[in-house]
């Protein structure tokens, strides 16, 4: 009954007695090199623990003697951990073990049989073979007291598996490895147990910050023997178990076709308790200093913090080959191309809104189709992930909202503008730029907590956001153009949005080259900056805001808008996060590069725009231009001409006459407010023109004024000289 431990050597098998004085000591001949010509027959069914020596041979010789004792139906095998070993017996640590070290050595350095009790105290001390750190004992204790108790006949079997009626078998002569059903025994019959899975093992316990969204944590092995990981949410176990079931098959998991054993599945999960505990989180991004992405957490955290999903797949986050590969086949290809270089560096600067305190908001690539916009578009999606992050407008506000969570702290990309509602994009732009979803109530009324995130956006459309609005019979709000900013794609060389094609024969090759080489590597850059960042977060502020400041003194006027400062500053951000994975070697890219890229397009920006100037203003001025230009003469009677009779006017919004070479109106109260000034604020309007000199006042301190209009008496009216509306422009 007792365990066997194997050594590498006779000298160190005894001083292994001497340590573990309850285990069987033993070893094969010949030293390191006689595994292969030793019988390890005897120790079939019996549990067994490997003590390699400190150096490669030993490695190799453990690794061997673990695969030949599996083949001959061992119970299980695992191995010393050794680097309990470094702590000396009188409390001193030591770097590494001396090359070759073994257990005689360690009897020489002091350790005793007082010591074999500590170690042994700490199960996760013994390790499975290849896993140097991950302990795998806690987990077989209740299966090792089932085997034990069955020695002593079925009461002593039934108490045992009453307290947890599974095992999980790996690696025993005759058994499929799988977790395990263990009936209860009747009679002097212990029965044989009922297969349910492959190995699936439950090693730690998941909660969320609010102590609600309760999961395990799953770890389990594919049939190409790939290690999974997954935070199983436990609500996933409420009903039939279907879906769950659904998952793990998509996974790898081998699960049982018998109906008792698929419900035995779900009691399996539901009672395992594991002792360790980890932080689960539904959402990618930063949380408590460490960055979640599906499939890893990146940086250092008080305690371990895991992505917990019922769906299958977070689709999005895979990767493909290596940096190296990414920067010579879609960096490289950047270079010298502005919209491509500032594409990618928003994917970089996505993660740094929270550091930074910033808001969400994003950037939409205006052009003609095939002008490469989906180009700019690809090579920035290669930084986090597959191509399945290119994503569309065409989705309800609701689906936005469900992808934006997806993306959180990373970047979204929307194709197509145009696809969208054109009702309902001025919404969809807010709601991802604000960053909060819709509020909405629980099933029982009360208030669900409403979705967070932070994103940055890369859309690209035929039109921009407020032409697309208007076609819906939308009129686009200054906070909507400024949370999705309108960056013309075209960058001016003729090759649509490239400038520099790197001994291509024309855009169309360069389009093709870029997106092969985004399709074959892609999501390792990403991984590389934010190890990087995290590896210096307390400096990672003061480096952006250098950036930065650097990039907003070269760029912007001191007359500009507050509107402009507020995009610019977005666009400095971007600066900043391609030049922060430059200085880290992320992109390979020239220092200043990711700065000239942005500084190209925020110009473009502010050319496209007209200026940098208040967009309100903008609107409210071309707004009532546009109402005089078209009903000047067809709504506003003639001074004169209402005297004489000579015409009447439909649908009247005043009167005009001409005054100093000049067309002077005097438009009715109420279709200054509803029409004129429709959509806008009436005193924000008059004000402006007044300002601008297009209104005059009359004495009473009020925007309109009296005036004794032909055929109306003495009425108040809005005075006002529209040809000085160009010198206001």
């Amino acid at each position: 009954d007792s365990w066997v431990v194997v050594t590498e050597g006779e000298k160190a098998a005894d001083a292994a007695a001497v340590i573990f004085p309850e285990w069987v000591p033993t070893t094969s001949p010949n030293g390191c090199g006689g595994a292969d010509k030793t019988d390890w027959s005897p120790l079939v069914g019996r549990r067994v623990v490997i003590w390699p020596d400190a150096d490669e041979p030993g490695r190799k010789y453990a690794d061997r003697v673990a695969e030949l004792l599996r083949d001959v139906g061992a119970a299980f095998v695992c191995e010393i951990r050794l680097e309990w070993f470094l702590r000396l017996p009188d409390g001193n640590m030591r770097d590494a073990l001396p090359s070759g070290w073994d257990a005689a050595d360690a009897v020489t350095d002091g350790y005793g049989e007082e010591a074999g009790k500590m170690f042994l105290s700490d199960s996760g001390n013994l390790v499975a073979p290849h896993q140097e750190h991950a302990a795998m004992m806690a987990e077989y204790d209740m299966a090792l007291e089932v085997a034990e108790a069955q020695q002593d006949g079925t009461d002593a079997y039934n108490d045992a598996r009453s307290k947890f009626p599974f095992e999980i078998i790996e690696w025993a002569k005759g058994k499929r490895n799988g977790v395990y059903w263990l009936p209860p025994a009747e009679g002097c019959e212990i029965p044989e147990p009922l297969w349910i899975c492959s190995v699936l093992k439950v090693t730690s316990r998941t909660r969320d910050t609010l102590q609600e969204a309760h999961g395990r944590v799953l770890e389990f092995d594919d049939a190409d023997g790939c290690v999974h990981q997954w935070a199983m949410p436990m609500s996933l176990l409420a009903g039939d178990g279907t879906e769950l079931r659904s998952i793990l098959l998509s996974k790898g998991v081998e699960i049982s076709s018998n109906r008792k054993a698929r419900e035995l599945l779900a009691e399996y999960l539901q009672r395992a308790k594991p002792e360790k505990t980890a932080r689960c989180v539904e959402r990618t991004g930063w949380h408590n200093g460490a960055f979640v992405l599906p499939d890893s957490t990146i940086g250092q955290s008080d305690e371990t913090i895991l992505f917990q999903t019922s769906a299958k797949a977070t689709p999005g986050f895979s990767v493909h080959g290596t940096l190296e590969e990414w920067r010579h086949g879609v960096s490289r290809l950047c270079r010298g191309n502005s919209r491509l270089l500032f594409s990618v560096s928003t994917a970089f600067a996505s993660p740094l809104l929270y550091l930074i305190g910033e808001e969400s908001g994003g950037f939409n690539l205006v052009g003609h189709s095939s002008t490469g916009k989906s180009s700019a578009q690809r090579a920035a999606v290669s930084v986090w992930g597959e191509k399945s992050r290119l994503l569309t407008w065409k989705s309800t506000v609701n689906g936005l909202e469900g992808q934006a969570l997806a993306h959180n702290d990373t970047l979204i990309c929307l194709e197509e503008l145009s696809q969208s509602n054109a009702q309902e994009v001025g919404d969809a732009a807010y709601l991802l730029a604000n960053g909060v979803g819709k509020a909405r109530a629980g099933r029982d009324g009360s208030a669900r907590r409403p979705a967070t995130w932070r994103v940055l956006i890369l859309s690209s459309g035929e039109v921009g956001l407020a032409k697309h609005m208007r076609t819906g019979g939308k009129r686009a709000m200054a906070g909507q153009e400024v949370r999705l900013v309108d960056v013309p794609a075209d960058a001016g060389a003729g090759l649509g949005v490239f400038e520099n094609l790197h001994g291509l024969t024309d855009g169309a090759e360069m389009a093709g080259a870029l997106g092969r080489a985004a399709e074959q590597y892609h999501g390792t850059a990403a991984r590389a900056f934010m190890e990087r960042l995290t590896a210096n977060l307390d400096a990672v502020s003061s480096q952006v805001g250098a950036f930065r400041r650097a990039f907003l003194a070269e760029t912007l006027s001191a007359d500009a808008d507050g509107q402009v400062r507020r995009v610019a500053g977005r666009f400095a951000l971007v600066a900043a996060g391609g030049e922060m994975a430059t200085v880290m070697g992320v992109t390979g890219w020239e220092p200043g590069a990711a700065g000239w890229a942005a500084r190209r397009c925020f110009e473009s920006w502010v050319l496209s725009r007209g200026g940098t100037g208040s967009q309100e203003e903008k609107t409210a001025l071309a707004q009532v231009r546009l109402f005089f230009e078209r009903h000047g003469e067809a709504r506003f009677t003639p001074w004169d001409g209402y005297a004489n009779g000579d015409r009447a006017t439909i649908n009247r919004a005043g009167f005009m006459k001409e005054s100093n070479g000049q067309i002077e109106y005097y438009v009715l109260p109420e279709t200054f407010k509803s029409e004129v000034c429709e959509g806008m604020d009436v005193r924000f309007v008059a004000t402006l023109l007044r300002a601008k000199n297009v209104l005059e006042i009359g004495g009473e301190g009020r925007m309109d004024s009296r005036h004794r209009l032909p055929g109306l008496g003495n009425v108040r009216c809005y005075h006002m000289i529209p040809s000085r509306l160009e010198d206001a422009a």
